[in-house]
């Protein structure tokens, strides 16, 4: 362990919301961003950041770049990751236009847990447009278009990271960004993750999602496949080994994060 690991795990608190929310606070006008409160969840914001130039064209567009983290509370590696990565990119989020969604799931953070103050699973529930957080998260997006969404999670079972891509591109931006996060930490080779067939780490799929939603997921949506099926030409769902160390974690992210948003963006 390095002198530079050993601080950050000593001093760091994975679960503390409000230093969360005051570094992204601090990021706001240096990056240009524009902030918008979606709920108050359990007393907790759910806040969005805009760039300039997502401001200026809603609409997005093939480089336009959307990114959350957070929906599983007792996965907070995704979340400092894009604070962190976010901290270091002030000059590509003045110029680019992304759509950030920093900690959909605040009250799980604080509490530690993978569902929401009214014990449900935010990842199951994105086709719920009476839920007020979801129609709040509708109304944000809009109709816009992303070329990519990413989606910051983490498995307590895993060997090493992981991701699910669903695309019907020939772009293997999945395989970007996971040659950017196995710097840090390797690939779990493993051929079959969670009952899934998987190919040196990577999961691919597209076209028509609705039997995968029925027959492996009960019915629900997660934010991925939604996104996707509405918003964007790839959503890529990013796991990390929640089993490692935290800062390993948090360094797999940023550098998956930066290998994406770079590719995408050129």
């Amino acid at each position: 362990m390095t002198d530079e690991e050993r601080h950050y795990l000593l001093s760091h608190d994975a679960h503390d919301f409000e230093a969360l929310q005051s570094r992204w606070n601090a990021l706001i006008e240096p990056c240009s961003l524009s902030e918008q409160t979606l709920s108050l969840e359990a007393g907790y914001p759910v806040v969005s950041y805009r760039t300039r130039a997502f401001v200026e064209q809603p609409a997005g567009g093939d480089d336009a770049v959307y990114v959350c983290a957070g929906v599983h509370g007792d996965e907070p590696a995704g979340v400092w990751g894009l604070l962190e990565w976010a901290e270091e990119n002030c000059v590509l989020l003045r110029e680019r236009s992304l759509l950030i969604f920093p900690c959909f799931n605040p009250w799980g953070l604080v509490n530690n847990r993978r569902s929401d103050a009214e014990d449900g699973d935010l990842n199951r529930l994105f086709h719920r447009s009476d839920l007020p957080l979801i129609e709040a998260w509708r109304k944000v997006v809009g109709s816009a278009r992303f070329g990519v969404a990413m989606h910051l999670h983490e498995d307590y079972d895993a060997r090493g990271v992981y991701l699910y891509e669903l695309t019907d591109s020939e772009l293997t931006l999945g395989e970007t960004g996971i040659q950017g996060a196995e710097s840090v930490i390797p690939r779990d080779l493993r051929p079959e993750i969670d009952g899934n067939e998987f190919d040196r780490a990577v999961l691919r799929r597209g076209g028509d999602l609705s039997d995968v939603v029925e027959n492996e997921l009960d019915g629900g949506y997660p934010e991925a496949i939604y996104v996707y099926q509405h918003h964007a030409r790839a959503a890529i769902t990013f796991e990390t080994p929640s089993e490692f160390s935290l800062w390993e974690r948090v360094q797999a992210q940023r550098r998956f994060l930066d290998a994406v948003v770079r590719e995408i963006t050129g």
